[in-house]
């Protein structure tokens, strides 16, 4: 090829005694070869990464085109299923697929326990999901370590992991047939955790990169699910509860119109009986009709009271004293009630005085309330026990009886309000279903509590009161509190009211206690009728037309020929707020209707001794 190429061109070449030597221009066509020859090299190193790149961009392209066909695939598996639960079995079959996995497990977080719940699994066995039902943080469990560290734990081989090593979980493992998994933790956008999801492998297995892209993309649509589910829940446990509370509206107002009427019928007949005009019928009308009315009144009281409990607008006025007065305080209250229906009544308390600081009052109204429900619930002729005793430092009274007792799915309910064991169309004794949760407030309230059982192989129910103990034992005797009340003093008494057969009625009463009256039903002419008469006692209404009570009181006050004068609210409202206002106008005592007689003799006898 050379030789050819020296016989085409011999002016190139120049012939010496040296030899054969290239020229200059031989010399440069060479550099010009060379640098052409590696222009081509160049090129085609370019070339080939082009070729290269080409390759691996149609490879990516493929995987991601085989990814969007799995996961579009996955979607249309999901999209015409409504059941969470049944969604949740899918996105699990889903990622294991997506992560080539033997086994998979999905789980709700249960934030009051701070532990996992399982809800749906692939591939494991009964033996497997019963164990790990529940996995609490730290367990030696992938999800469990995910659960404790707040992100993904990848373990390729759980043989040697550390924190498995010598678990009662290796040993399922083993068990089940696994050797290896990651846990996920699935959170929400807002970046709350709602639940984990795993994939497990029989081998060793470390994943690949690409597997758990796509996986993370099938936790977020596992987060979004669970967490939809969980808000769906939530609307439909507050949808039961509105529909429940409407319910309970409907059957409260239909108990209270019932409860109402069956007191105000004898009163309504008994007033038509007096009304003939037979006076041999009066004092066992009348006292029908009083024992009616105070049926009403405690009937109002307990509304009353759960009202001002639920805005905490009850007070407690606790004092020293013994546990037997309480019980006898309730039991004389309840005892009309338990007599009616001809039950056996027996009390058991200690021996030794057992001394309380407690509100006596409200203590006595709680056993009272469950003396109550025992008289109601117990069919006639039944059989009511009180037993009080002392267990450590609490005083503990149980209240037995042998009634119709309470059904168990009820047990968890019954101190809930307007909570009533018998639902049927009869409600004589049905009641209004306000006692038990009045009691186990007020006995909360006391530091105590209430707790209620069924009794094993007998008919009834057990109520038990605990409530502690006085810091230290009084050095005084448990004595009868029974006091005799003195012949009270004459007394001259105003009355200011607009309702007249309100004033009236009280007069006539004072009247036949001995006592002057006088009576205003017109605010406005309650200062001159009060400086003529010079009253020692005036009851005052407090909601009347043009001079409402506190201000007619702090007119009276004003005066002082009038300063002296004891003065007392009669009204309808009887919050503390209310007592509060009477106290800063100056009135001396207040009293919510309606009055019972010895409240008006309590009080006629500290004004007068005053």
């Amino acid at each position: 090829m050379f030789e050819n190429t020296v016989l085409s061109m011999p002016a190139a070449l120049r012939i010496n005694e040296a030899g054969l030597l290239p020229d200059e221009r031989a010399v440069d066509r060479t550099a010009e070869l060379r640098e052409a020859l590696a222009i081509v090299e160049a090129q085609k190193f370019e070339l080939e990464n082009a070729l290269r790149a080409r390759d691996e961009v149609q490879r990516q392209l493929e995987t991601e085109l085989e990814d969007a066909r799995l996961l579009h695939s996955i979607s249309s598996m999901m999209s015409d299923e409504d059941s969470a639960d049944v969604l949740y079995q899918k996105l699990v079959a889903a990622a294991t697929m997506v992560m080539r996995s033997d086994f998979g497990s999905m789980q709700r977080y249960d934030a009051d326990r701070n532990e996992l719940r399982l809800i749906a699994h692939y591939g494991l066995n009964n033996e497997a999901v019963n164990f790990w039902q529940w996995v609490c943080s730290g367990r030696a469990t992938t999800c469990g370590k995910a659960l404790e560290i707040g992100e993904r734990v990848i373990v390729s081989d759980f043989e040697v992991c550390d924190f498995l090593q010598g678990s009662e979980d290796l040993l399922m493992f083993r068990k089940a047939g696994v050797r290896a998994a990651q846990s996920t933790p699935l959170m929400t956008r807002n970046g709350h955790l709602v639940g984990m999801i795993t994939t497990h492998w029989s081998r060793s297995y470390q994943p690949r990169e690409r597997d758990l892209r796509l996986f993370d993309i099938i936790a977020r649509q596992a987060a979004d699910l669970i967490e939809r589910a969980t808000s769906a829940e939530a609307l439909r446990q507050q949808a039961e509860r509105l529909l429940e509370a409407d319910r309970y509206k409907d059957e409260f107002l239909a108990t209270l119109a019932h409860e109402l009427r069956n007191p105000l019928a004898p009163i309504q007949t008994g007033l038509t009986v007096l009304r003939m005009g037979k006076p041999e019928q009066a004092g066992r009308v009348l006292g029908m009709m009083e024992r009616q009315l105070g049926h009403m009144v405690r009937l109002i009281d307990d509304l009353l009271d759960v009202s001002r409990i639920s805005r905490g607008m009850v007070t407690l006025k606790p004092t020293r004293t013994s546990l037997a007065s309480v019980i006898e305080s309730a039991v004389e209250t309840s005892r009309p009630l338990i007599n009616a229906a001809n039950h056996r009544f027996t009390v058991s308390v200690p021996g030794n005085a057992v001394w309380l600081d407690v509100d006596v009052t409200r203590i006595a109204q709680v056993i009272s309330n469950l003396l109550n429900n025992a008289a109601k619930y117990t069919p006639q002729g039944g059989h009511i026990e009180l037993v009080a005793e002392v267990v450590g430092n609490e005083a503990v009274v149980h209240i037995i009886d042998n009634g119709i007792g309470i059904p168990p799915a009820m047990l968890p309910r019954i101190f809930e309000l307007f909570t009533q064991v018998n639902r049927a169309d009869e409600r004589s004794q049905s009641g209004l279903g306000v006692g038990l949760a009045l009691a186990k407030h007020l006995t909360e309230m006391h530091g105590g509590r209430i707790e209620v059982a069924i009794r094993e192989g007998q008919a009834g129910s057990v109520f038990t009161l605990s409530l502690p103990l006085a810091d230290c034992l009084a050095v005084t005797t448990d004595v009868d509190q029974a006091q005799t009340r003195a012949d009270n003093p004459v007394a001259r008494i105003l009355i200011v009211d607009d309702n007249a057969d309100a004033a009236e009625t009280l007069a006539m009463l004072l009247e036949e206690l001995g006592h002057a009256t006088c009576v205003v039903l017109e605010s406005p002419k309650a200062l001159a009728a009060a400086l003529a008469f010079r009253p020692d006692v005036a009851f005052l209404d407090i909601g009347m037309p043009q001079l409402n009570g506190f201000d007619l009181a702090r007119q009276l006050r004003e005066h002082a020929a009038l300063k002296d004068v004891y003065l007392a609210t009669l009204s309808g409202w009887g919050t503390e707020d209310d007592r509060a206002k009477s106290r800063s106008a100056g009135i001396d005592h207040h009293l919510t209707k309606p009055v019972m007689l010895n409240e008006v003799l309590d009080l006629l006898t500290l004004a007068v001794r005053r």
